[in-house]
Parts: C-alpha cells; sequence; structure tokens
C-alpha cells in the first residue's frame, strides 16, 4: 500500500509540474488567474442588481472564459468577460434559464 502511495504521489508531482495556468473561481471574491512565471491577475465580481440562484455561476464564468480565451482576447478581459457572464446567471433561477446571452455580458461590459 505504501508502494502504491509513492508512486501516486510521484505521478502526481509530475503531472503538475506541466501545469502553467490555473485558473481559480472564489465566489464572491471574484476570480484569480495564476500562470507559471507571470504576475497573478485578480478581477473583482462585478455586482448583480439582485443574486437569486448561485446555480450554475461557476459553470457560466468557466464557459465565459473560455469563449473570450478562444476569441484571442487578453487574460484579463477573458477573467472581466467570466465576471460579467457570472453576475448575470445568478439574478435568474435555474442553471440552464441563467446561462446568459453574449449581448446581455456586452451590455454589462458596457456599463462598468
Amino acid at each position: 500500500m505504501v508502494a502504491q502511495l509513492l508512486s501516486i504521489r510521484r505521478e502526481l508531482i509530475t503531472y503538475l509540474q506541466g501545469v502553467k495556468q490555473v485558473l481559480v473561481k472564489l465566489g464572491d471574491k471574484g476570480s484569480a488567474l495564476f500562470t507559471k512565471g507571470e504576475e497573478t491577475i485578480r478581477q473583482p465580481i462585478i455586482s448583480a442588481e439582485k443574486v437569486i440562484d448561485t446555480t450554475g455561476a461557476g459553470d457560466t464564468f468557466t464557459a465565459a472564459f473560455a469563449v473570450a480565451l478562444v476569441e484571442g482576447k487578453s487574460k484579463k478581459e477573458c477573467l472581466r468577460f467570466a465576471a460579467a457572464a457570472a453576475s448575470l446567471c445568478v439574478q435568474v433561477k435555474g442553471a440552464i434559464p441563467s446561462m446568459p446571452s453574449r449581448n446581455s455580458v456586452s451590455d454589462v461590459l458596457k456599463s462598468h
């Protein structure tokens, strides 16, 4: 058993050495992007007028970050876009109905 745990530990350490970026969602404290060799980028939340349901907010944040990233936005812009999407998400009940449209996210970004 000890040998097996040591083997798993070695594999995990090897795997983690290859990680270059870590995106951390911090709930009402915002988010942070840690990139190897770069300064940490922090993004505060974009406050929602009224929080109704947080279901799906993390998934919305992650999906919006990914969309912005593949569109070639900067890391800082990706975090801001994701924060805006999550802000809209928490204002609607339910995971699927709360996923915001691109136009809604763009409108939030214009006002913040």
